[in-house]
């Protein structure tokens, strides 16, 4: 979907060249906005207050269910896929952090948005697990 999105802009864009609005270069520029728009990078660095606060609760909720899977497996979770517990914390991070990003990019469609905050969240669980396998090993 997400090229979808970037094509209609570059044809856009190509359209605007042929009235002679656009130089090819400007072209370009707006190409590779519109593709830094829908980065999840670079969404992730433009979030208001209230979603990061909303990552950094879901982040929270992440290390306690990890902890608690360490204290009954007596490891960490290969993935936080395996936690049942996280499931519902996550779609509600995914689909508040939609909200978010539909705002901030009205021209994206649902789905798009959607998969954009699925990676901000993913990056989330991928950074609390790297943190915490790096805490176990120096604790080793």
């Amino acid at each position: 979907m997400r090229i979808h999105v970037l094509a209609a802009t570059m044809v856009g864009a190509l359209l605007l060249v042929g009235c002679g609005d656009m130089s090819v270069d400007e072209v370009k520029g707006a190409a590779a906005e519109a593709g830094e728009l829908l980065d999840p990078a670079s969404l992730a660095d433009k979030l208001p207050p209230e979603a990061r606060a909303v990552v950094t609760s879901y982040e929270h909720d992440l290390r306690t269910a990890a902890s608690a899977h360490v204290a009954e497996f007596g490891q960490l979770p290969t993935s936080f896929a395996d936690i049942a517990s996280v499931a519902g914390a996550r779609q509600a991070a995914v689909d508040f952090l939609a909200d978010g990003l539909a705002e901030q990019v009205p021209f994206a469609s649902r789905t798009t948005v959607e998969q954009a905050a699925n990676g901000i969240v993913t990056a989330a669980e991928r950074r609390i697990l790297d943190q915490m396998r790096t805490e176990n090993a120096a604790n080793q």
